[in-house]
């Protein structure tokens, strides 16, 4: 086909729509992201650099020539984490997760009420498709149903394994006093205690859904896609687990195009200033 540029074949259009194709992806993993201003620092950087290739100017061209070469390495260094979760999403099975039956949530959502009630403070996460045994591995190895009483038993206060987390795999509790990896202290969530930016730094990671009980409030939250959700009822976090675990009708990937943002937006609650 004929254009003011050559000719165009069926294998041009494809490599043209392969290409958009990837950028588009690119922009899904960094949008959100502290990643999106260093992107615009990048093009920037690179614009500089052909214009002073392109009106000739040697010694600029050289020094922006050598510091991008630096600069590759420092981001590989300093965005290390957004790296292993952008791969880590590429990398993600496509398929269905065997999610939790609907008896294992109804005993994960009324032991979250009971804690809540208590304002004993707990965090708990449901594993999805991505794995999560490198922070199981963190804590102690269990192999045990999910119930009411166990879960209030592993958060009791003064119990040896309150301050950690628990990770949930289908209708089991695989393990309990793990360490999850916080969110930055100087993100939106800053305000927040050790418990929530734990809770929002694993969601960042992976697909999990985390669940979390505020220590000082009582209140029930999730974090999903390092964004942390609304206080919840009990009704509210019943259809929740329902949605995102067992009928999984409301799957929300990474980027948040599942779930309405407005739903977790958290600018207007109060920060929880609990221990881990």
């Amino acid at each position: 086909m004929p254009t003011p540029f050559g000719q165009v074949n069926v294998r041009d259009v494809l490599d043209i729509l392969l290409v958009t194709f990837l950028v588009y992806q690119g922009y899904l993993l960094v949008a959100g992201t502290r990643a999106v201003n260093v992107v615009r620092g990048i093009l920037v950087f690179a614009g500089v650099w052909v214009a002073a290739q392109v009106l000739n100017l040697p010694t600029l061209s050289y020094l922006l020539g050598r510091a991008g070469t630096v600069g590759i390495f420092a981001l590989v260094v300093l965005f290390q984490p957004e790296l292993r979760a952008a791969l880590e999403r590429v990398g993600r099975p496509r398929g269905r997760d065997t999610g939790a039956s609907g008896a294992a949530l109804q005993d994960l959502a009324r032991a979250m009420e009971r804690l809540a009630e208590r304002k004993t403070g707990a965090l708990i996460a449901i594993e999805r498709r991505t794995p999560l045994g490198e922070y199981a591995a963190t804590g102690v190895s269990l192999d045990a149903l999910v119930s009411v009483p166990f879960l209030e038993a592993l958060f009791a206060r003064n119990a040896p394994l309150h301050d950690g987390g628990v990770i949930i795999q289908g209708s089991r509790v695989i393990s309990a006093g793990c360490l999850f990896p916080l969110q930055s202290s100087d993100g939106t969530y800053r305000r927040y205690g050790t418990r929530h930016r734990a809770a929002i730094g694993l969601s960042e990671l992976t697909d999990a859904v985390v669940l979390v009980v505020s220590e000082e409030r009582g209140s029930m939250r999730i974090a999903l896609a390092g964004r942390l959700g609304p206080d919840l009822n009990g009704t509210e976090l019943r259809e929740q687990l329902r949605a995102l675990v067992y009928d999984r009708t409301a799957f929300m990937e990474p980027d948040g195009s599942a779930l309405d943002p407005d739903e977790l937006d958290a600018g207007s609650d109060v920060p929880a200033r609990e221990s881990p």
